[in-house]
């Protein structure tokens, strides 16, 4: 993902290759959502027809796939050439009708492959979280999720450090093409991990007993011809705090994509050099994973044993609502300022977040851990993000025609989506430490 994000994001908001218009980056990220739902009705699909391993393995191929011939396909765009000096396609621009069509071609590409790989990376994540859950009961998880995740972090940091200086040796397109392989080789030990687990007699299976001490008849109905939406309204129906979890997830995400973008406007005002803004965008997740993973090997396993689930989720939304305040109170804020509350947030979302919620989902059933993580991981999660993306798109479209800043209208909302982000919280809270959930 780390090989994979750079690249993408550089290319999509290049002012070659990609798009110019500051209102095209909230559009792609809009359509994420629907799309989202397109892969969470296939997903359901494949779950109920083969079980989680399949469902596992064809997405991950599929992803490595599509991602490869994108990055061959740019590649090719930009003349083969070796280290993507795509501003020589600037200058070549009005030599040719040609470089008109191609050019076109590579914003529909870059559109695609930004849509397919936001929607995916929550999509694989998920599914590998899901397995861990289902394998460890919630106490072995409250060992060993946080050095499990602070070992992604670690390889994160060092993927994300190395970005820069693959971008030199192969270029922007030969990253992405790096980055479909590294992850399609992960099917191999995706693969390694369900048969181990097969042959041993604890492969992740559908738990009808556990559902019967859920439900509150004893029933378990077929729902084998229902659709998405109604398996769904029936889960949340049977589980409740799915549906509070769902509620918080759009909250903060919300709140990330809108930080997510000023972040991005404001890198892309300071740096104006595509190579060197991916290197410098690379750098700095680089940072967010090592301070995740040092969070997630040092602090958190012994914060989880000794402070109460529901006192650390309202950390994040109150820690949020403290830096988008001081935000509000600087009006211009500088870009170390966006970094650093940027930074806040993904740091919490890589690590702490990460943490409390593999918690909350290894107390509940396999209906829960597989489909209703991923409605809330996938669905949830993009709905958040999309639903900032279409306002900001409306809002930057409105900017533009006015020849204004939009920076200048984006310092109150984030501390609005920060207090409501806390009162959600807080009602989730009210549904952990119960017995039936």
């Amino acid at each position: 993902h780390e090989f994979a994000r750079a690249p993408t994001t550089s290319m999509f908001t290049s002012d070659v290759l990609g798009f110019k218009s500051a209102a095209a980056l909230p559009l792609a990220v809009g359509f994420v959502s629907p799309f989202s739902f397109v892969l969470l009705w296939v997903f359901t699909r494949m779950l109920r027809n083969s079980g989680p391993h399949y469902a596992l393995m064809r997405s991950t191929i599929g992803f490595s796939v599509f991602m490869l011939v994108i990055g061959l396909a740019l590649h090719q765009i930009q003349g083969g050439k070796a280290h993507n000096h795509i501003h020589s396609i600037h200058d070549d621009a009005d030599k040719s009708d040609g470089e008109g069509g191609r050019r076109l071609f590579s914003k529909c590409l870059l559109f695609l492959l930004f849509i397919y790989q936001s929607s995916n990376v929550q999509f694989l994540y998920t599914q590998h979280w899901s397995f861990l859950g289902s394998v460890m009961s919630e106490e072995e998880g409250k060992v060993w999720f946080a050095p499990i995740a602070g070992i992604g972090s670690i390889i994160s940091t060092i993927a994300a450090s190395q970005v820069s200086h693959l971008v030199k040796m192969i270029g922007l397109t030969g990253l992405l093409c790096t980055a479909a392989l590294v992850i399609g080789s992960s099917a191999i030990f995706a693969d390694a991990a369900y048969k181990i687990a097969r042959e041993n007699g604890f492969e992740p299976k559908h738990d009808v007993s556990k559902e019967k001490d859920n439900n509150n008849d004893g029933k378990i109905e077929n729902r084998k011809g229902d659709n998405i939406i109604s398996t769904t309204s029936a889960l949340f129906t049977r589980v409740p705090i799915l549906g509070a979890l769902f509620c918080e997830v759009i909250l903060s995400q919300c709140l990330s994509s809108l930080l997510n973008f000023q972040f991005m406007v404001k890198v892309k005002e300071a740096i104006l050099d595509d190579e060197i803004r991916a290197g410098w965008t690379g750098s700095c997740y680089a940072w967010i994973n090592g301070i995740s993973g040092a969070l997630q090997f040092l602090l958190l396993p012994f914060i989880t044993k000794r402070i109460k689930p529901s006192w650390i989720w309202i950390f994040m939304p109150l820690t949020m609502l403290c830096l988008t305040s001081i935000q509000f109170y600087q009006s211009n804020s500088s870009l170390q300022l966006t970094a650093f509350t940027f930074f806040s947030m993904k740091t919490m979302e890589y690590s702490i977040r990460g943490q409390v919620s593999e918690m909350v989902f290894a107390s509940l059933d396999y209906e829960s851990r597989y489909l209703g993580k991923e409605v809330i991981n996938l669905l949830a999660n993009r709905f958040g993000k999309s639903l900032m993306a279409i306002t900001l798109f409306l809002l930057t479209t409105y900017i533009e025609k006015e020849d204004t800043n939009i920076l200048d209208f984006l310092f109150i909302a984030p501390v609005s989506i920060a207090a409501l982000w806390l009162l959600t919280t807080i009602r989730l809270t009210k549904y952990l430490g119960r017995k039936e959930v």
